[in-house]
């Protein structure tokens, strides 16, 4: 069995996951704002920043998707008789 494959059905996998393709979208995010900061050409700064607003659009989605996961998750009530 292949362990590429299956790393992601664990927890630990599966947050693993999520962190590097998280972290690596918020280093293009930085990337674009500065690729932006330094940009002089119109059409390209126009590029740019279209590059940009997807990034953050999806940025936001998976921040939504996260907050709304572990508002689902039951909550661990300890009763103390």
């Amino acid at each position: 069995m292949d362990n590429s494959k299956t790393s992601h059905r664990t927890l630990l996998g599966s947050f693993i996951s999520w962190h590097f393709r998280s972290r690596r979208l918020e280093d293009r995010i930085r990337e674009l704002c500065a690729k932006a900061v330094v940009t002089t050409e119109p059409a390209e700064l126009s590029s740019v920043l279209e590059q940009l607003t997807a990034a953050l659009h999806a940025q936001v989605e998976r921040l939504r998707k996260r907050a709304t996961d572990s508002a689902m998750q039951a909550e661990r009530r300890y009763y103390i008789s």
